[in-house]
């Protein structure tokens, strides 16, 4: 199999090319467009230094090197249940889709890959989603998209996500990857040792406990919405440039909450421990720590995607 050349958009920390490092896929990422000072920072730990075409609606389109893998995951603030829906019209985060279209057409990848949140095929957004869709259609491109959630590939996180497979020209039809059935819990992604900052409360009387427990706190109002480490965790958000990291129920002899600490997140995001080293040694706050996991794909799904779009088996 020839060396696949990846331009990934809208990097992050680079998700897309850790999944391709992970199944051992013959890859080189030859740019990246991404223009957050800390996920720059991150790729770059991870990574190495890798050009980058910074801001995606000022690149010339000229300076774009030639590949194979375009990977386009647009920001999802106008499009998500919990921002503002300004959906994907001039001027929004998301719109940015459309610069994308350039970049397209001038390149003409022979694969692209779309991902954002589950709402972008909601009854407000699908009419543009379809357009998009034939837009593609009519470069050229055959489409397959499907909603797929991170728990079913091994990550426990309830995180559903829209992605978008396109492949140019003669090609063997795309096929989603089959679920895998979940073996984890919250409790298998948690520190052992945990400094007491990420706790919230003082030790307190449990009333029931449940996916949302109703606690009963003294001296404080009820807290809602905090999960037991026997299930699976809600999906990771961001909201105003932060995230609201998900409290855990934590028990003993009396009952606390915590936050999820950053590592913790980054696992739920399929992150393992040395590449999460790297950024953490990098020098990059906990809340942008938080934010760039939230903003992020989780890199087992990806993996299986890839798996199936580049016909690389398990790694034994």
């Amino acid at each position: 199999m020839n060396t696949i050349k990846v331009f990934e958009a809208f990097s992050g920390y680079g998700s897309q090319s850790m999944a391709l490092r992970n199944i051992k896929a013959p890859y080189e990422v030859v740019a990246i467009s991404e223009i957050d000072k800390y996920s720059i920072k991150a790729y770059e730990a991870l990574h190495g230094n890798t050009l980058n075409l910074g801001d995606i609606s000022k690149i010339d389109i000229e300076d774009i090197p030639n590949h194979d893998l375009f990977t386009y995951s647009f920001p999802c603030q106008d499009l998500s249940v919990a921002g503002k829906q300004a959906g994907l019209g001039k001027g929004t985060r998301s719109g940015l889709l459309y610069e994308c279209a350039r970049i397209i057409e001038y390149c003409k990848p022979k694969y692209l890959l779309l991902e954002n949140v589950k709402n972008l095929v909601g009854k407000k957004f699908k009419p543009k989603f379809d357009e998009w869709l034939k837009y593609l259609e009519e470069l050229g491109y055959i489409n397959y998209w499907k909603i797929l959630n991170a728990k079913d590939y091994g990550i426990p996180q309830n995180r559903e996500r829209v992605f978008v497979v396109s492949i140019l020209g003669d090609h063997k039809p795309y096929k989603f990857p089959n679920t895998i059935p979940l073996t984890k819990c919250i409790a298998d992604v948690l520190e052992i040792k945990v400094d007491e900052k990420y706790y919230i409360n003082k030790p307190f009387n449990l009333v029931n406990k449940g996916h949302q427990a109703e606690l009963d706190i003294k001296g404080q109002d009820c807290i809602k919405r905090v999960y037991s480490i026997d299930r699976v965790a809600p999906t990771l958000t961001t909201m105003q440039g932060g995230m609201r990291e998900p409290k855990i129920l934590i028990s003993g002899k009396t009952y606390r909450i915590r936050k999820l600490t950053p590592r913790e997140c980054f696992r739920l995001m399929g992150m393992n421990d040395k590449d999460i080293d790297k950024i953490q040694q990098a020098g990059i706050s906990n809340t942008q720590q938080y934010k760039m996991a939230g903003n992020s794909i989780v890199i087992n799904v990806l993996e299986e995607i890839f798996r199936n779009l580049f016909e690389i088996g398990e790694i034994s």
